[in-house]
């Protein structure tokens, strides 16, 4: 009988959970009808002229692109490397032990982070030298020192790891302790957590000064210390009685050579390497592909394969080297190019300048540092070579910014992005994609909305549409125009060209919707970080990808080894490289970047001066000025 009656209840609990399940799809059905309608009377927005034309219609092609925006890694990553002993590079462990070593790999890895400068009672950066912190990539510890015991090490800061607490989710913290797979990963994490000293907050002992060595390269002086690290010999017993020498680190103060280091920057500019062929039946524009082992070919695809870094090695020369596969880099050797393994290859092989091609073609020409200048080229048939002289389209470049000048908006303060059209979401799938294209050097944009064919528009009573192009020229009157600025504590802000209205989204938390606002609002919903949309590996699931993640400020201008104009996007390189992207203008005869990924203004400028460290200061005087020292690469037309 009991059976029976248990039968009987798990019959009717099934009929009412099919009940309320089409119940459920058809509220789910209705919505998306309500929505699609809603989207389709947005498109095109209030105009009468528009109302009776269908999306397709409208839609306007993809916008050209005349200032792009680069995609630069940052803060840069380093190796320091002994000048003293070529095989000799600083590492540090999880546990905060700094050493040497001869590997090249992800714990030789080092950000270089500016240090904030003071200001005087004016508010005007003071002048002193240039200082800077040194974060471990692989485990987010900072290069510190003590002057007592003479030892370097890495240490923690507090500050940063309570962030990341706060800014996981409640909810999400629930649901992983009822999950015995997390529950389980959490408690082997724990077995094997970091209980060494901690910061509350980054101090002078983390301070660097890296100033020009006689003996080549740079000291690396403690700022509070004044002292250098080196590498010093040690000796110990191996238990049989024999002594061994290692090498090891610490701090000295007599300018030696074992004090000095090279400091050998890893990352760069991102851009695709294409080349177009015509013949007299067809036109064809192919990327240069690296694969996992090193073999390059010539391809239609435009996938993280196709991405190169382009590593800056003084004095305009750089260095290619595969995004997705960065152990090759590309070298010419006797005339023959392929990739080669980083540091493998022979002394200035794997250098290249990059200059504006001759007058009537369109792109730049790449030449071998080592072999006589020869030209990088495409090979009839398919394939790479390089040719002593210039002979027309086949040794021309086309270089392009690897995020193809396309951005999600992401609420920086909420963590919600645009999409779908009308609304802000926090759905990662229904992120709409924006093609973010400069008009003019004052911050004037247009956001062209990818998938609408259309731009984003605002009218005064506030609403956000999309809308065609204004054919009219004046700038202050077109509802497509935008302004975009840096706001103070970091992200950008939008403002209506014609009526000065800030883009931002309604207070909803059930379907906010876009909008624009006559001031700030106290929880900032008008503040947005701007991200790039980086290409994907092609198995995405067991290679390296590029993701979306936590928010970083920039300031209105950007570190980089020579002056540049235009404007910038830049890839925070910490140790996921999963982090969102900003845009960020260059405008002064001083490079400045402001990172804010450790909630620290910071800022990175590569001066002139003889005894600081920068790429500009390495130049011969008669090289400023020629195109293989122009920045940003992808900003070649305007060369």
């Amino acid at each position: 009988m009991t059976s029976h009656s248990s039968g009987v209840g798990r019959g009717n609990s099934m009929r009412d959970f099919l009940s309320k399940a089409s119940s459920n799809m058809s509220d789910l059905k209705m919505k998306a009808s309500n929505h699609s309608s809603r989207l389709s009377s947005s498109i095109g927005g209030r105009s009468s002229t528009t109302s009776n034309v269908s999306s397709d219609e409208l839609r306007q092609p993809m916008p050209e692109i005349t200032r792009p925006f680069p995609v630069v890694e940052q803060p840069p990553r380093c190796i320091l490397t002994s000048v003293s002993d070529n095989n000799i590079r600083l590492t540090s462990t999880k546990k905060g032990l700094v050493d040497t070593t001869s590997n090249r790999g992800d714990k030789e890895l080092f950000l270089l982070m500016p240090a904030v400068k003071n200001c005087n009672d004016e508010g005007d950066v003071k002048k002193r030298k240039d200082v800077y912190y040194l974060k471990s990539y692989k485990f987010n510890r900072y290069l510190t020192s003590d002057s007592e015991t003479g030892e370097v090490s890495t240490v923690k800061i507090s500050a940063e790891i309570n962030n990341n607490v706060e800014n996981n989710d409640e909810e999400e913290e629930e649901e992983k302790k009822k999950d015995w797979v997390a529950a389980a990963k959490a408690k082997a994490e724990s077995a094997l957590a970091d209980n060494s000293p901690t910061k509350s907050e980054l101090g002078d002992t983390e301070q660097w000064l890296l100033k020009r060595s006689p003996h080549g390269g740079h000291f690396l002086v403690s700022v509070k210390n004044e002292l250098n690290i080196a590498t010093c010999s040690r000796t110990s017993n191996d238990g049989e009685g024999r002594r061994i020498t290692t090498n090891s680190v610490g701090l000295k103060g007599a300018n030696s050579v074992e004090e000095s280091w090279d400091v050998e920057f890893v990352s760069g500019e991102l851009c695709f390497m294409s080349s177009s062929s015509s013949t007299s039946s067809e036109e064809s524009t192919k990327q240069i592909r690296c694969d996992l082992v090193g073999n390059m070919t010539l391809t239609s695809d435009k996938r993280g394969w196709e991405v190169w870094r382009f590593v800056e090695m003084g004095g305009g020369k750089v260095r290619i080297v595969s995004w997705m596969h960065s152990q090759f880099c590309i070298a010419c050797n006797e005339g023959k190019v392929s990739t080669i393994g980083i540091g493998k290859a022979e002394e200035g092989c794997d250098e290249w300048t990059v200059e504006k091609a001759p007058e009537g073609c369109t792109g730049v020409v790449i030449k071998s540092v080592a072999c006589a200048r020869r030209m990088l080229c495409r090979r009839e048939g398919g394939g790479l070579s390089t040719m002593q002289e210039f002979e027309g389209d086949c040794g021309v470049w086309q270089l392009d910014a690897a995020h193809s000048q396309v951005y999600t908006l992401t609420s920086l303060y909420h963590m919600r992005s645009i999409g779908p059209f009308p609304y802000v979401t926090e759905n990662m799938k229904q992120i709409d994609q924006f093609v973010l294209q400069m008009i003019d050097e004052e911050g004037t944009v247009r956001l062209y909305h990818k998938s609408n064919g259309l731009n984003l528009g605002s009218n005064e009573e506030g609403e956000v549409e999309c809308t065609t192009v204004s054919d009219n020229d004046d700038n202050e009157s077109s509802i497509e125009l935008w302004k975009m600025e840096q706001a103070i504590d970091g992200g950008y802000t939008f403002s209506s060209k014609k009526h000065g209205g800030l883009l931002s989204f309604s207070n909803d938390e059930v379907n906010p919707k876009l909008c624009t606002v006559a001031a700030m609002t106290d929880d900032k919903r008008e503040v947005w970080s701007i991200n790039p949309l980086l290409p994907r590996a092609i198995s995405s699931g067991k290679i390296k990808t590029f993701a979306i993640g936590t928010s970083v400020a920039v300031g209105t201008t950007v570190a980089m080894p020579f002056l540049m104009a235009g404007m910038l996007a830049v890839v925070p390189a910490e140790a996921t490289l999963a982090a969102s992207v900003m845009a960020a203008g260059l405008t002064g005869a001083e490079a400045i970047a402001s990172v804010g990924a450790i909630g620290v203004t910071a800022a990175i400028v590569f001066r002139e001066d003889n005894d600081t460290i920068g790429i500009e200061s390495e130049h011969e005087e008669n090289d400023e000025g020629k195109d293989y020292t122009k920045r940003p690469l992808c900003a070649w037309r305007s060369w």
